[in-house]
């Protein structure tokens, strides 16, 4: 049988849509019988049976619609979570699978063939949630009444923008109901508010999570929805069109314009992308939608006009949010800038609305939440709060409200999490906290830096060679003037030729969109400076003559030393690429031409109102710039197509940089085109910062934030830590992670650290603290001396980046003398970072470790100083920098990944599949703490050079040694994984 028949191909699609993908639905059914009923509506007088149609699915192109959809259809069966046919199997195991091949009637063995080709363990990443316990209210039965809008936006994702249903629109899913999940019941009779928290990536798709949010949650009878939307213009205008263009859709968009198309769309060119229901929600069984703001026009006072905001109930005799109500009003949209005037205007307006406000179920999506939202007086002894004034008229809207279940949404959540848990009445994420997984074909953090599967950085030695290092291959250095060659006159030769790249793939039919292509260049947040900034680089890109031909040599230059190598290596796989630089030269004077346009290659984006119409539309045009700028570039503002990133700008707060990243994002087709340029010596006071190493070493707090939250969302015994225990978690590197005026302290009481690593690098500088620390180590070495080189090592068929050996030299220490070098570690600046570890390995609270002793090992390094250190000289000493060029500056990692698989191989905690050599065996012992000793000699101008004699060997002074070390704590039976106390409270 072939798919060449239209008639054939209904009629799968008939017989596979009358099974339904729902949880409530019957779910699959015999398919012989499916297709014998759908051909006799069809009216076909002969068709192939289930084996027939699934053998042929088989032989179809990858490509094929039919075979697209079967496998659609498999997958979101695998995917329910608890289905009322699925007889108990858990989503996306072999159970499931089969489960679904028995109820379908297809044969053994075409069934193995089905799972050779889709199969059943691609789980999707669910979401880590820290929650309260919560109304178990929105179960699929509710879900499944009531989902026209939900089903109308993931259909829209699917169709019309190009989503695949397994995993993109399913992770969607999963996370949404989480969240509208533990909101209250809309048609609950008693009150009750709660308050989250979403935390995604920068630039990942939180818009497409809350209008998926907004979309399930009006579905359920949330019936006024308020967005705040940024403290911009441009950002209110991009949600408000966003939600427009993909939830309200153009049926409601014409009536509420009254005649034709609304004013503000009458000119959109993606007018016909936007979402088209077939008729009015309300003629098709579900309510409408009433705008309040438009794309053009923020919250107005309605004055006379305040039946727009009223609701009248069909029953006057029963409540607003009675079923028999609730479900036959239509919904109100309010998207909303977060300003103190324009929030007032909507609080006086429901302050004067007839309708019992306490009756209204509604929704406030609060997107980046951590800006503004946040309250930032200094806490006083007064029995009234001060508050910010943007903070006093949320917590006001919120009290006219009582219904209304605040979400907040954010890539960097510090400032939130650290909000005063104990003020009931301020925005702290009591109720849950939501961190949704990193999405598909997502750009971020993880592409920038060299890390392992972990998220842990790489050390020197582990870095791929050449561009294989995602740190070579997408960042580049900028040091000196500006104006020098490999700076920005470089950054601006690598727009052009990223530019002719993108046209010659879009030439060649890959499905690329050439739309947008932009550069961000960031130097101030000053006004004045960025006309300045522009001026330079219209300066510069006119310089660079790209008209000529004598700026050929340069771009070839550029194309085949960076981005011919670096695309070889990271371009996706369906990418073609040109044979060489002759092939793209035709396009280099279309992309100069694209950027000219206008004659201004280049546009302010920032508050200033001279530079207003510089702002681009990524919605009605095309762009193809250079943007300078600065906060209006930044936090939630999407730059469309960004591929060259140049920025200088010092930074002081974690979350700061985090969101000035623009550079994050999805870059379909041309993530291997991405060059960011950082500076490497900016101006900080005295010193200098290094952006790229305070970028790194954000990331790897972040990084490390995400997996504390992970393993604490719930331990073995099924334990979940709550909201307000989380701000304990939040990271202190190189940069504070928010502003001071948004920080709180809480406190972790008690924490089990089993089969956990601990490596701190905030290593002290001084040299009467390097001293101690080091008699201390010799100390604790005088009555366990080392052994001869040992070779350890183990292999992982699974991680052969594992594979090979290693030398280093081996000791037992009893536990009670590690436990005191460890309380007596001078760290920078005296704090006292492993301190809680010390606790738990004291038995705090009679909670004993079960740790009996520890095997120190330290590592022979091969590409050593020269320089030993020990009681007998024996250990080869590393070389470490610090990150960055202040004394405060944290040192790079200790511990190699190969060692590490070492230590979680001694401690019990790797696969058994790992083979290892004979030390390694040896000495395993899950009773058995693992302590990597590095002695270090610290990069620095006044320490001794390498020994340019390899043989030779030198003693290290005890005063220039650093101590580094890493630990690995066994697993333990302890009940517990973590007991907080928050402001002095337990």
């Amino acid at each position: 049988m072939k798919w060449d028949d239209p008639a054939r191909e209904k009629l799968f699609r008939t017989a596979l849509a009358g099974m339904g993908l729902k949880e409530t639905d019957l779910g699959p059914g015999n398919l012989d019988r499916a297709l014998e009923f759908g051909a006799e509506r069809l009216k076909l007088e002969e068709w192939p049976g289930a084996e027939g149609f699934v053998s042929a699915l088989l032989q179809a192109g990858v490509n094929h619609p039919m075979r697209e959809l079967f496998a659609s259809t498999l997958r979101r069966w695998d995917n329910l979570a608890r289905p009322e046919w699925g007889k108990q199997t858990e989503r996306y195991t072999p159970e499931r699978r089969a489960l679904v091949h028995e109820l379908l009637g297809i044969p053994q063995d075409l069934a193995q063939q089905v799972d050779d080709a889709w199969p059943p363990g691609g789980c999707v990443s669910a979401p880590i949630v820290i929650a309260t316990s919560h109304e178990e209210w929105y179960t699929p039965q509710r879900r499944d009444q009531r989902s026209f809008y939900w089903d109308a936006y993931s259909d829209y994702l699917k169709n019309t923008k190009g989503w695949k249903q397994d995993p993109s629109i399913d992770r969607l899913h999963e996370a949404c109901i989480e969240i509208v999940g533990r909101m209250s019941d809309p048609e609950r009779r008693a009150i009750f508010q709660t308050r989250g928290l979403v935390v995604g990536h920068v630039q990942s798709g939180k818009t497409a999570n809350f209008t998926g949010v907004i979309a399930k949650a009006a579905d359920a009878g949330y019936r006024l929805i308020i967005v705040l939307a940024g403290t911009v213009d441009v950002l209110r205008e991009q949600t408000q069109r966003r939600l427009d263009k993909e939830m309200i859709g153009r049926e409601l968009l014409e009536k509420s314009s009254g005649s034709g198309l609304p004013n503000e769309y009458r000119n959109d060119p993606d007018w016909g992308q936007f979402i088209a229901h077939g008729d009015l929600p309300s003629v098709l069984g579900s309510f409408d939608w009433s705008r309040l703001t438009g794309g053009e026009e923020d919250y107005k006072a309605l004055r006379r006009g305040l039946d727009a905001l009223e609701f009248v109930p069909a029953f006057r005799g029963r409540p607003l949010n009675h079923p028999a109500n609730l479900h036959q009003l239509p919904a109100r949209l309010i998207v909303i800038k977060k300003n103190v005037r324009v929030l007032r205007r909507l609080t006086k307006d429901l302050e004067r609305l007839r309708t019992d406000l306490e009756e209204i179920p509604a929704v406030v999506i609060d997107d980046e939440s951590d800006q503004a939202s946040i309250n930032t007086k200094k806490p006083t002894k007064k029995e009234q709060k001060e508050r910010t004034a943007t903070n006093a008229e949320i917590l006001k809207l919120l009290d006219l409200l009582p219904r209304a279940q605040y979400v907040g949404y954010t890539a960097t959540p510090f400032a939130n999490v650290l909000i005063d848990p104990s003020d009931n009445k301020d925005l702290f994420p009591k109720d849950y906290i939501v961190a949704l997984p990193r999405p598909d074909g997502y750009m971020g953090a993880r592409d920038f830096l060299d890390l392992d599967e972990d998220g842990r950085e790489l050390t020197e030695d582990e870095i791929p060679k050449d561009f294989e290092s995602k740190r070579r291959a997408f960042v580049r250095d900028i040091a000196g003037d500006d104006t020098d060659p490999g700076n920005l006159p470089e950054a601006l030769d690598a727009f052009v030729l990223a530019g002719a790249s993108k046209l010659y793939r879009a030439d060649a039919e890959v499905s690329l969109s050439t739309r947008h292509h932009t550069m961000l260049v960031h130097r101030s947040v000053r006004q004045k400076a960025h006309d300045e900034d522009a001026e330079l680089v219209r300066g510069l890109f006119d310089a660079a003559q790209y008209s000529r031909h004598s700026s050929r040599a340069r771009l070839r230059r550029l194309w085949e030393t960076n981005f011919a190598p670096v695309s070889a290596i990271h371009a996706e796989a369906d990418v073609p690429q040109p044979a060489d630089f002759d092939e793209l030269l035709p396009f280099i004077d279309e992309a100069v031409t694209r950027i000219k346009s206008g004659g201004n290659p280049v546009f302010v984006v920032n508050g200033d109102g001279k530079h207003e119409d510089d702002t681009p539309d990524f919605d009605r045009d095309d762009v193809w710039k250079i943007l300078v700028g600065g906060a209006k570039l930044s936090r939630g503002y999407t730059v469309e197509g960004l591929t060259i990133s140049y920025y200088t700008r010092k930074i002081k707060t974690a979350d700061t940089l985090m969101q000035v990243g623009r550079w994050f994002g999805f870059r379909h087709g041309y993530r291997d085109l991405v060059r960011l340029y950082l500076a490497r010596e900016v101006p900080d006071g005295r010193g200098t910062m290094d952006l790229y190493e305070a970028f790194k070493s954000i990331c790897l707090d972040e990084e490390a934030f995400r997996r504390d939250l992970a393993r604490y969302s719930a331990d073995e015994n099924g334990n979940r830590i709550r909201p307000e225990d989380v701000p304990p978690l939040v990271p202190a590197g190189r940069l504070v992670p928010t502003a001071r005026n948004k920080m709180y302290h809480a406190r972790l009481k008690k924490q089990n650290f089993g089969g956990d690593w601990a490596e701190r690098v905030m290593a002290p500088t001084s040299e009467d603290d390097k001293l101690a620390n080091a008699e201390a180590m010799l100390q604790l070495l005088a009555d366990h001396p080392a052994t001869q080189e040992t070779v350890f090592g183990i292999s992982d068929e699974e991680r052969p980046l594992l594979n090979g050996t290693w030398t280093g030299r081996h000791t037992r220490l009893e536990a009670g003398p590690v436990i005191e070098f460890l309380d007596g570690y001078r760290w920078l600046e005296g704090e006292p970072l492993l301190q809680r570890h010390v606790e738990f390995l004291e038995g705090t609270g009679a909670s004993d470790p079960g740790i009996t002793h520890w095997t120190l090992i330290a590592p022979q390094v091969e590409s050593w100083t020269g320089a030993t250190w020990g009681p007998a000289e024996e250990f080869r000493t590393v070389v470490r920098a610090r990150i960055g060029t202040s004394a405060k500056d944290r040192m790079k990692a200790y511990s190699e990944r190969r060692h590490r698989a070492v230590a979680e191989y001694l401690a019990g905690l790797t696969p058994k599949r790992s083979a290892a050599t004979d030390a390694t065996r040896e000495l395993q012992d899950d009773k058995s703490g693992v302590f990597l000793l590095y002695p270090v000699l610290e990069k620095a101008k006044d320490n001794p050079p390498r020994s340019k004699n390899p043989r030779r060997v030198f003693r290290l002074d005890d005063k220039l040694v650093t101590i580094g070390f890493a630990l690995l704590f066994p697993r333990n039976k302890l009940p517990y994984r973590t007991v907080y106390g928050v402001d002095g409270k337990a």
